[in-house]
């Protein structure tokens, strides 16, 4: 992307669905781009930075362009439904081409297959890196791009019924690892708390929160996610439950100041996670487990499911000075931790 960039600048520049680890800052676009670009994203990190650059920022979950105008570079998920999902939304605009970049690995290589196989004419710009970067002729883009539903219902524990959207957590299945969160939850309903404020954090398609309602009411549910995707995924799952709750984008606590003050929570779940891509990543989850207390009202509990193998129980000691196992598989560690009083 770097080396055509210089190149592009005789037209807008709208960037579709850019990954939250993209080095937004380095490209340098509100500064020494010259023609306008914007960001349309389903990350809200990405969404943050683009503001912060100066540049103009869609998320999915609030607003969509009115326009595409000047070039479009799709970024090509690792979740194929999510890219096609990207593409339907093009044929809104009307254009007559856009570029395609992504990891060969990742999945782009098919990708620009089989829009070749739909008969659009692809060619290949450029690689390096293990990325390869496309030009695809949109025109037509009608009926050419087909990958199965774009929304999937399915039943949950309990009879709740959730909506699961591409590229959000656990898409098409209740996770194992949540629903041995939930199973130990019900068998402590009557330790939880039954009112006040409950943070769904990193909430997916909506499964924990929308339990918890199910089962305490009375509770006001606060549910988080850095995508856009898994917030409309968790008001559809919310709203078929006949639940009301609060979605709210942000970046484990960051982004929810208005709804979340510090010492103002009863109770946080969450099946929080550990990948950056295909590795391995433990800054979020420390950074949840450490920031946790400080939202927590005295008494206030944090319930995680994990795998075993994550370095968790030295986290929680540090910042709960204690916590409790309450379930645990070959695969999963279930963790309470309170707030002292």
């Amino acid at each position: 992307m770097m080396r055509h960039l210089p190149e592009w600048q005789d037209q807008p520049l709208n960037l579709i669905a850019p990954p939250g680890h993209l080095q937004l800052a380095a490209l340098q676009l509100g500064r020494d781009f010259a023609a306008p670009v914007q960001v349309w994203t389903a990350d809200w990190r990405m969404s943050r930075l683009a503001q912060q650059q100066g540049l103009q920022s869609y998320f999915v979950s609030q607003q969509a362009p009115s326009d595409l105008p000047g070039r479009s570079l799709v970024f090509w998920p690792k979740a194929k439904e999510e890219g096609y999902w990207w593409l339907r939304q093009l044929v809104a605009y009307s254009l007559e081409g856009f570029y395609l970049l992504g990891e060969t690995q990742g999945g782009v290589k098919a990708a620009a297959s089989q829009l070749q196989k739909a008969g659009l004419e692809v060619t290949k710009l450029d690689s390096a890196r293990r990325c390869a970067l496309y030009h695809v002729e949109a025109d037509p883009l009608v009926d050419k791009l087909s990958s199965g539903p774009e929304a999937l219902a399915l039943e949950g524990p309990d009879g709740l019924q959730l909506c699961s959207l591409p590229g959000v957590f656990g898409h098409g299945r209740v996770d194992e690892g949540s629903q041995l969160l939930i199973t130990s939850l019900s068998q402590h309903l009557d330790a939880l708390p039954q009112q006040g404020h409950c943070l769904d954090l990193g909430c997916g398609g909506g499964l924990l929160g929308a339990w918890l309602l199910q089962h305490n009411p009375d509770l006001q549910l606060i549910a988080s996610d850095v995508s856009g995707f898994a917030l409309q995924a968790t008001q559809a799952t919310l709203q078929a439950n006949g639940l009301q709750g609060q979605t709210q984008p942000g970046d484990i606590f960051n982004g929810l100041e208005a709804v979340c003050q510090p010492g103002s929570l009863d109770l946080i779940v969450t099946n929080p996670p550990f990948h950056t891509g295909k590795a391995t990543d433990y800054e979020l989850s420390e950074r949840l487990i450490r920031e946790s207390p400080r939202f927590l009202k005295p008494g206030g509990q944090l319930w995680l499911v994990a795998n075993r193998f994550l370095p968790y129980p030295d986290l929680l000691d540090r910042a709960f000075g204690s916590f409790q196992r309450r379930a645990e598989t070959g695969k999963f560690t279930v963790y309470q931790a309170l707030r002292e009083k």
